[in-house]
């Protein structure tokens, strides 16, 4: 995996269309060895489908009702929530595409529309190389890089307070997400969510209660011995 896949959390099967985003159209025409032999135009126009669609399905099912009940906010929800300025400060701050973007020596620098464009590319690349699932892989994508920008339009997560199955006489409660919940609630038993408590005051009074049966069983067998003995002796 290359330094800019992991900063992306996504993993190319064909490297070739990942040099294909990242090849300037400058850079075909001074045949520079690294560029692809197609550069990245078209697949900033898959991007363009491929990102909205995933930003309003996300939106749709997990966005505030004012948001999914409003056809023309959603809209400008989808349009506006990641523009070309904020993808060309993602892709110069968070993946420093300068030192990848594979461009004429004429751009020293990279221009903010080659920035949005690399970046546009790089998600229409990812559409295109992910296959099954590939709503959830752009919008994870899209999660790590720019969770920010979308945060405010959600509802807030749901939660069912739940006290722990442990009995050792204290009040221990664990916050759980409601649809987890829900979703758990529908398993067999043998499916059942656990959550392991590694609580170092629950370990202390377990270690203390084996302790105590331990001596429980020594003082047993000692008093059996005595008995014996005495038996034996009289």
């Amino acid at each position: 995996m290359t330094d800019l896949e992991h900063v992306l959390g996504y993993q190319f099967k064909n490297k070739d269309i990942l040099q294909q985003s990242l090849t300037h159209a400058s850079a075909i025409h001074e045949k520079l060895p690294k560029a692809s032999y197609q550069h990245q135009s078209s697949l900033a126009i898959v991007e363009d489908v491929v990102l909205k669609y995933a930003v309003a399905r996300y939106l749709f099912l997990n966005g505030k009702d004012q948001v999914v009940e409003n056809s023309a906010e959603l809209h400008k929800c989808t349009q506006t929530i990641i523009p070309n300025a904020i993808l060309a400060k993602i892709a110069h701050e968070k993946l420093h595409l300068e030192q990848h973007i594979i461009r004429s020596n004429a751009h020293v620098a990279p221009t903010k529309n080659m920035y949005a464009d690399c970046m546009e590319a790089i998600f229409g690349a990812i559409a295109l190389d992910c296959g099954a699932d590939q709503q959830k892989v752009i919008f994870d994508v899209i999660e790590k890089l720019c969770s920010d920008r979308y945060q405010t339009l959600l509802k807030p997560i749901e939660t069912i307070r739940l006290k722990s199955a442990y009995d050792d006489g204290e009040e221990d409660y664990i916050n759980v997400p409601r649809s987890l919940f829900l979703h758990d609630q529908a398993r067999p038993f043998s499916q059942k969510l656990i959550v392991p408590d590694n609580s170092p005051k629950r370990t202390h009074w377990q270690t203390l209660g084996q302790v105590i049966l331990w001596l429980f069983a020594i003082c047993g067998f000692l008093a059996i011995l005595w008995l014996i003995t005495n038996f034996i002796i009289f």
